[in-house]
This record gives structure tokens, sequence and C-alpha cells, in this order.
């Protein structure tokens, strides 16, 4: 995509498209929020309500109680030419406190895209406050394919979208950050839990690859899901989901779906053409999960996109496999780049057209319903010094307004469903209710207390293990920490609770908690959960004597290694935790976790038979691992089964009866000299098997085989003779 050309379109459709009246579902409609905003590229939400618009020229926009501010937070100097200037935003988690703000701009000389942090001074930047985050690499003189967007997921790590600069082969190149979703700290440090633990700079940030243009990423609240809209070339638009670290998502050899074991499949896609459910640009995406709204509850839970080209609005279920798209709204205003989900429980979308870009809010309006509370405030206790929130949820027609008042008196400003004091002295002790009302009429909450304890919040702080230590399983953690209260001193051992959640993926597998100690131990176990996308969060809670609370956690990552699997000849399978995979096959693997593998044998390769050999490592057929604290080659080797040569010397073997319904079977074999060998016995799946020393004497030999300790099926049989296998296929019914 790129914005001179959209410019063109903006002005040649806008006489058509002005004459378009939007197509919504029945009691749904879009309300213009402001205009006149320059060529805006993506906006983000505060929890306060306001809306901060990014400018393509590097001007930073508010939209506050409805007004876009005339004065800019900033203005940037940037190289805004193509789809380059300023183009991602994101608030940081703790934005109401910290005040941090993150921009994704391109600097003025063209040379590369940047991102850093700024910090707020209520709707205007602090002077002087710039802190560069991360300098992405260096572009070329190609302007488009930037990305830009931005987001923090639930774990508080920073996620940067980042174009390939219009060069395919940079998307797969773990050297650059280009044409990659990004995973780093607030800082711009890496992380733990990335899935590239070493290599380049670049390597280690890299949370997903194989991307062309991702312009819209989008993490679901409560899942933690994340997926990643993919701008695409000819032929599919995609949303990919990048919540597990390490795909690679095929570009530039895949766009749509793929064959390739290697690249991870979109869950959703659609095509080029004209009209609704079809494209050239997925410019936004959103899950809808808001705290409260009055949407239908069909709507809550799905996944909203945006066509650009098409100005279109659909949405899929995310829950479920090869997603149906629903039709949602045609039509739309401009030429859409952003769609959200706000604070207030509506769509919003920002759009650019000839006449200014806008902001247009989605609300549903059907006949009026008065407010019902869903979930009331709770009474608070909380000590001097610290914040205390009421909360309120309720549902009924849009728009509702919150009035909370403090011992019957209005509170001036307070007037959101949530209602905060921070620094909470005596005076704020009292009796609090929120009233709420719409159109249709109003209700008021239970009354609740906020008591205040003339005590000061102790302090707890994790001094062990260090914020780096990556833990090895069969080992131990060790763990400390201190707690101290202004009132107590330094707390006793009494006060502590410690709290170790194992986590996995997005969902956590809760601990035992550790109580009456400030420090100790845990011993990681070596069996079990076998993925690599897991983590120990400590928790530390402290209790002073008059029950105020302080917490610290910290989260412990592992040391992992990659296990490659390989088969002589190529392409065979095996099994890896009982589980069939083709190789050549990697996977990432937590170091000290137990791991097991297996042949599947015989096997059928280009009309001919193959059976296990023997293991690179040596070991039987199955067998279990621990996962090295290096990168390692398992390589299954195999032979060509030799059946059907009965009557050739090379061979010489026979077996009779077969099928064997006894205990016994006899092998008949011609040695061309006396020997000491062996010969076994395997079913397929290497389930039963047997090995027998067997003496051969030159000439003919008739061996006795007891088979009366196996169960029914088909076995191979393998004789090793003069440094060959010869084997031939035997079948057991009892």
């Amino acid at each position: 995509m790129n914005y001179s050309t959209l410019l063109f379109i903006f002005t040649s459709t806008f006489l058509i498209t002005s004459l378009e009246a939007q197509v919504y579902p029945a009691d749904f409609s879009q309300v213009r929020v402001a205009n006149d905003i320059s060529n805006p590229t993506v906006m983000a939400f505060a929890n306060d309500g306001r809306i901060f618009v990014a400018q393509q020229g590097g001007a930073l926009r508010v939209i506050k109680n409805g007004t876009l501010l005339a004065t800019p937070f900033i203005t940037l100097a940037v190289n805004s030419i193509g789809e380059r200037g300023l183009i991602g935003i994101a608030l940081d988690p703790d934005f109401a406190t910290n005040h941090f703000i993150y921009l994704y701009y391109t600097v003025s000389d063209g040379s590369h895209n940047r991102l850093s942090r700024f910090t707020a001074n209520g709707d205007v930047v602090v002077a002087n406050s710039e802190s560069i985050v991360l300098e992405l690499d260096p572009l070329s003189t190609a302007s488009n394919h930037n990305g830009g967007a931005l987001a923090f997921g639930p774990d508080g790590k920073l996620f940067v979208a980042v174009g390939e600069n219009a060069k395919g082969t940079n998307s797969q190149d773990l050297n650059t950050y280009l044409g990659k979703i990004l995973r780093i700290n607030k800082d711009g440090s890496l992380p733990a839990g990335n899935p590239f633990t070493d290599g380049s700079e670049q390597k280690k940030r890299i949370w997903a690859y194989g991307l062309r243009n991702p312009y819209t990423i989008s993490f679901q609240p409560g899942t933690g899901k994340f997926f990643v809209n993919d701008v695409g070339q000819n032929t599919w638009e995609e949303v990919n989901d990048a919540t597990t670290g390490g795909k690679n998502f095929g570009w530039p050899s895949a766009e749509g779906m793929s064959t390739n074991p290697n690249y991870a499949n979109p869950v959703y896609y659609y095509g080029r053409g004209t009209g609704d459910g079809v494209g050239c640009a997925i410019t936004g995406g959103t899950f809808f999960n808001p705290a409260t709204t009055n949407y239908p509850a069909s709507y809550i839970g799905k996944y909203f996109i945006m066509d650009y080209c098409n100005k279109w609005i659909n949405s899929f279920d995310p829950g479920v496999a090869n997603p149906a798209r629903a039709a949602f709204a045609t039509a739309v205003s401009g030429g859409g780049v952003s769609i959200s989900t706000g604070p207030d429980g509506n769509l919003y979308y920002l759009s650019r057209d000839a006449s200014g870009g806008s902001v247009f809010k989605i609300v549903y309006n059907p006949i009026a319903v008065a407010p019902t509370i869903t979930q009331q405030p709770a009474n608070i206790s909380v000590s001097q010094g610290e914040t205390a929130t009421f909360n309120v949820s309720a549902s009924g027609s849009a728009p509702l307004t919150y009035q909370w008042k403090k011992n019957n008196v209005n509170i001036n400003g307070a007037t959101s469903a949530a209602y905060s004091i921070t620094n909470v002295q005596a005076a704020a002790a009292g009796n609090y209710k929120v009233t709420i009302t719409n159109s249709a009429g109003s209700v008021t909450s239970n009354e609740v207390a906020l008591s205040v304890i003339a005590n000061k919040a102790p302090g707890a702080s994790i001094t062990s293990p260090a914020t780096t230590y990556l833990y090895i399983a069969g080992t131990s953690i060790s763990f400390a920490g201190t707690g101290t209260d202004t009132e107590d001193g330094e707390l006793p051992a009494s006060a502590f609770s410690w709290q170790i959640d194992f986590h996995h993926d997005i969902h956590k597998h809760d601990q035992p908690a550790i109580t009456g100690v400030k420090s100790g131990t845990f011993t990681v176990p070596v069996e079990g959960e076998v993925a690599s996308n897991v983590w120990y969060r400590f928790i530390l809670t402290v209790t002073d004597s008059k029950g105020a609370k302080a917490k610290d956690s910290l989260d412990v990552f592992p040391k992992k290694s990659t296990l490659s699997f390989a088969t002589l000849p190529a392409g065979l399978q095996l099994t890896l935790d009982g589980q069939p995979i083709t190789t050549p096959k990697s996977v990432v693997s937590v170091q000290g976790v137990k791991r097991e593998i297996g042949i599947v044998t015989p096997q059928v390769v280009n009309g001919i038979d193959y059976q296990f050999s023997s293991w690179s490592q040596g070991g039987d057929a199955s067998q279990t691992i621990s996962t090295p604290s290096a990168d390692i080659i398992y390589t299954a080797n195999f032979q060509p089964v030799i059946v059907g040569l009965d009557e050739q010397v090379l061979s010489g073997i026979d077996l009779y009866p077969n099928p064997v319904r006894e205990d016994y079977f006899y092998m008949t074999v011609v040695a061309t000299e006396d020997q000491d060998t062996f010969m076994s016995l395997a079913d397929p799946l290497m389930r039963n098997t047997k090995k027998m020393n067997v003496s051969l004497k030159k000439g003919n030999n008739n061996v006795p085989v007891y088979v009366g300790d196996l169960s029914t099926g088909m076995y191979a049989v393998s004789l090793k003779m003069n440094g060959q296998s010869l084997s031939k296929r035997i079948v057991i019914l009892k």
C-alpha cells in the first residue's frame, strides 16, 4: 500500500462515495467524532477517553471530549514520502501514572524507522523527553511496507510490527528486523521468553517472521490471543495468529494458504476483487471484547476487520477453525486505515479522504433501554498513600453517563465507570455510590464504604533470582525477598507468602503457596509439559501488622535448546512424545526436560521398505532423552528391507511356518562361515521387541525361535550376518 496512491484514490472516488450511504445492521449507525485530521495513519485510546491520532506528517493530535485540540501533542520532524512518516502509537499500560507514550516514525533523512518513548504532561509532551527505544534497520530507497503497528501484550512487553521494505527476502532473514514482529522490553532491551535466544541482536528480538506489511495488530483481552493483519501483494490478505512466538508466515514464498509445513497458515484470509468480503488491503483488525457495551451479545468476542479499497467491515469468530466471515458494514466513509474497540464499548474507525481525515464511532441505538447495573461497586479498605478504585459495570442504551457521589454529594469529574483516588488520605473515608443515566432512565448503585487505615503500606522486593536468571529443568531455583514497613520495620518471615505459578502460553497452573519463609528453593520438574513457551511467575506478598499488603513479582524463563531430527535416508517419519513427525524437523525444548523419541518401522518410500537400524547417539529404538544444554541433531538410520530373495545365497533366509500359530517358528539360513551374531523381532511401532544371540555354522542352519511371549501381529525379523541386515516379515497368530 502506498499513501501517495491512496491520496489519488481518495480524490478520484470522493464524488462517488460521498453519494453512497453507509449500510449497517439494523439500529447501528456511525457518528463522526472529529474531522479535518490531515493524512491520519493510526489512533490509540487512553483509558480516560482521549483519542491520540497520528498524522503522517509528524503531528500527534489529541481528541478530548469529542473535540480535536488545536495544539498537537507533539510535532516530529519525519520523512513522510510514500508510506513513511509517523505511523505507530502505543500508550504504556501504566500511562495513567507514568504518562509514557511510544511512537514509531521515519527519521527526517529517511534512513530508517525509529521507535521512541515520550512523556506526556496533560495533552502535550514534556519538552525534550524523547528516549530512543529502538533504531530499526536501514531502509532502501523503497518508501513502502514500513508496518508500524505497536501494541503491549498481556505480559507487558511491547510488540512492534515492521514491514519488509518491499524486499521479500528480508522477511526470511533473521538478521534484520524487516518483515517481522518484534517483542521487546519497554526500554528496547531483550526480554526473556523470545523464541530465538542466540545469534544477532535482531534475531533475539524477533517474535514472528515471514511477513510482508503487518500494518495493524491486536491482542484479545482476557485470552491474550494475538492477531497480525498482513497486507498482501497480488492474491490474499491475511489475518495471522502470532500468539505463539517463532512462527514463520511464509512470505515471500507463501501468500494465503500453503502446504509447506514450515509455514504457519493464516486463520483467515480473503482475496482480491470488488464487493463485500474481498478487496485489496486489510488495514484494520480488532477483537471486540469491551468491558461493557450495549452492542448485541452476538458481537462480543468477534474479530472485526476492514478493507481500505472496498470500504467494508466484516467480522469472524476467532475461536473456531476455518471461520466464516459475517458482513457488518459496507460503503463506510473514506478509506479506513484503522479500526479499534473504544473503552466506551463502541467500535471506532479512522479514515482518510480528500476532505480531511476523520474518526468515526459506530453506535448501536435500539429502542431505548434504561441502564441496569451488572456489577455493583465493592467496599474498599486501604492504607494511607495507596490507591482506591471503585468500579461499576452496567448495560443499557448508549450513551451511559456516570456520576459518582461521596456522602450523597457529586464528585467533580468522577464521570466514568471507574473512579480512582490516588494517595488516599484520612479525609477520603466515606460512603460512595454512582448514578448511571441514559435517555430512558437512571439507576443508582449500592452505597459502599471507603475505609482508610492510618498506616503506610509495606514494601516488597524479590531479591533472588536475578531478573536475568534462566532455569533448567531438574535444577532448583533459589528465591528470596525482603519486606519492610514504616511502622513495623523489617517484616518477619511470618509476614511472607510466595506464590509460584507455572505459565504455559496464555494460561497458568497454580502452585501451592509457600508461607512463613523469606527464602527457599523450588525444584523444576523434568517431566510434564514439553512446550517451550513456558515460564514461572514468582509472586511475593508481604503483610504488615495492620493487614496492609504489598506485592512484587518476577517472571523466570527457561534456557532452551533446539532439537533437530533427521533420518537416513531423509524424509522418513519418527515420533516425538508419541506424536508422528516427518523429518527433517526441529523443535525448541526447555533444557533438562525429558522427551520421548521413537521410530516408525517399517516404512515404505518410493516402493522401498525401510527398517530402523540405529540412532546416531545409540540406544534403543524408543528412548527417553533429556534436552541438552546445546542444540543437537538426532539422526535415525534406516536400511532397506530385503524380502523375496529366498532362493539367493546372498540372503539365504526363510521362516516357517508363516503365519505361526504356536510358540515357535524356525529360521533357516545359509552361512558362508562360522559366526556369532544376533537376530531381532519388532512390530511396526517398536512396541513389542525381542533380541536373541545366534551361533551360526558354515552351511545350512535351522534356528528355533521362541515367540510365545509376543502378541498377535506382524513382525520384522532381522538377522545380522556378514555385515548386512537380512530381514523378512512374519505374522504371529495366537
